[in-house]
């Protein structure tokens, strides 16, 4: 701005080339009171645009945007995981022994200890209708 500003003072131009170059419009600042106001240059010169934004009232009669119909996945509620149905959730699968008095415990074979595998419904993905669902229709 400033050497636009200067290119146009010192220069000897035409004086419709320098009003072309330098001219100072008043315009209301946006945050401050009507009242004050701030120069801005228009310019060739100029590398910025400048972008008026007017604040208006909360409009009630405003369409309000439309509710979308979720396709999260129920069974997972959107983690893709559930827990798993061999071991609950333990990671390990126990098994007694001596009727009840030993019990034994080796690593899950369907989580292999991690406690979740897969959710069947969206095949992990999280949401009915994915790339790897199974499911052609939506949810409604």
């Amino acid at each position: 701005f400033a050497r636009c500003f200067q290119m146009a003072a010192t220069s000897s131009l035409t004086a419709t080339a320098a009003s072309a170059l330098v001219l100072l419009k008043p315009t209301p600042s946006p945050l401050a009171s009507t009242a004050a106001s701030f120069l801005r240059p228009i310019s060739r010169c100029s590398r910025f645009q400048s972008v008026k934004t007017k604040a208006t009232e909360n409009d009630q009669t405003a369409k309000k945007p439309q509710k979308v119909s979720s396709i999260v996945c129920k069974d997972c509620e959107g983690n893709g995981a559930i827990l798993c149905t061999q071991c609950k959730g333990s990671g390990v699968n126990s098994v007694d022994h001596f009727n009840g008095r030993f019990k034994a415990g080796a690593l899950c074979w369907l989580c292999r200890g991690k406690r979740e595998i897969l959710c069947g419904s969206c095949n992990g993905a999280g949401f009915l209708g994915g790339f790897l669902s199974t499911c052609d229709e939506t949810a409604e």
